[in-house]
């Protein structure tokens, strides 16, 4: 049946809805079963309306229970749908990456640096030393700054170990311009400890581009006077292979932003990918490198420091196969870095003019860019 809101119904109540009932309804045979209505609705037969009345009492009607702590017992029918109990839900992820075919690279960076210790150097050298830690706010790189692959003398400067401390921020301070990268001495530090210095020589050599002077090793960096091992551009021999090596970190700027090796998914699922290019265009055949080159925008992927903003929403700098080949600029705030790594080099300047120009007319002396000359 169709009952109304549990409660008790005052005396004069019934006989209204009778009345009502019989009005509009009519009277049904006596025995008859109860009438429904198209919307559902019960009405009661004609006897028990009458006796209803006479007797001047409430329809029946389930009394409303007393207050208590536990809740009645919902009724159930078979023609109203069963309230649902609710069900569990799942929080997500704060911050979910947007892209986990190329994870976002902040925070510590310590553990993406080679672990060095298993290479034997050559016995005329000692072997490589590396230790990567975060502590508080800093990544801290601390080498002997040996390579710990095949070292090849390109210059005259044989191979020495020294003792850097590097330290770089765990998250960087973006700058609102781009700040210049120090002309000469590091301005990175690779993932086996070696220093990242610009894609230039030194001002009495014409500033020119080490990479079309040819004076790179097969890993792209040389020795200079204090026999510091350095990279001027990409130095893939740190990998097996580095084709299509989507998000690899070839090393750190001491900014904090990391650079990476020059691939990029081209869908979502990152079942192709593209080698990304600088756009800086070498529109003059000039020596010096930065004069020969121009920041283009638009002309490759990347930003006037070679770099880009990642599907994860974080910073980072592009090895690309030209110029500048790893950062034409900073980024990020940029703290001095010591031991043995500051402008410069740790050194002073290089060769006299003189001797680089002996150099060049007497390649078989032991003079060249970088000697003690």
């Amino acid at each position: 049946m169709k009952l109304p809101s549990p409660r008790i119904v005052p005396p004069a109540l019934p006989i209204l809805v009778a009345t009502l009932v019989l009005v509009m309804r009519g009277a049904a045979p006596v025995g008859a079963q109860p009438a429904q209505d198209v919307d559902g609705a019960i009405y009661l037969p004609i006897a028990v309306q009458d006796a209803l009345l006479a007797a001047s009492v409430a329809l029946p009607v389930t009394p409303a229970p007393a207050a208590t702590d536990t809740p009645a017992p919902v009724p159930t029918s078979t023609s109203a749908a069963t309230p649902t109990e609710p069900t569990a839900t799942t929080t997500p992820d704060p911050d979910p990456d947007p892209d986990p075919s190329e994870p976002s690279l902040a925070g510590c960076g310590a553990a993406r640096f080679l672990d060095v210790s298993a290479y034997q150097q050559d016995p005329a050298y000692p072997d490589p030393e590396l230790e990567a830690t975060c502590e508080e706010d800093e990544l801290v790189v601390r080498s002997n700054g040996i390579p710990n692959f095949e070292f090849v003398r390109i210059t005259p400067n044989d191979l020495a170990a020294q003792d850097y401390t590097w330290r770089m921020p765990i998250e960087p301070t973006p700058l609102e311009e781009p700040a210049d990268i120090p002309l000469l001495g590091p301005v990175a530090i690779a993932v086996n400890g070696l220093p990242i210095y610009g894609p230039n020589e030194a001002p009495n050599m014409g500033t020119a581009d080490p990479v079309l002077d040819q004076i790179l090793d097969f890993c792209q960096g040389h020795t200079a006077r204090r026999g510091d091992y350095h990279f001027h551009a990409r130095p893939d021999c740190l990998f097996e292979d580095t084709e299509g090596a989507v998000s690899l970190v070839l090393g750190y700027a001491f900014d904090g932003y990391p650079i990476v090796a020059p691939w990029a998914c081209v869908e979502g699922d990152c079942t192709r990918t593209v080698k990304l290019e600088s756009s800086w265009q070498r529109t003059q055949d000039l020596r010096n490198a930065w004069d020969a080159h121009e920041y283009v925008e638009g002309s490759g992927d990347l930003d006037r420091c070679n770099g880009m903003v990642g599907p994860a929403g974080d910073y980072r700098y592009v090895a690309t196969d030209t110029f500048p080949y790893l950062l034409g600029c900073y980024a990020g705030e940029a703290p001095t870095n010591g031991g043995g790594g500051g402008p410069g080099g740790g050194g002073p300047p290089g060769p006299r003019p003189f001797a680089a120009w002996l150099a060049q007319l007497l390649p078989f002396m032991d003079v060249a860019p970088h000697s003690t000359w």
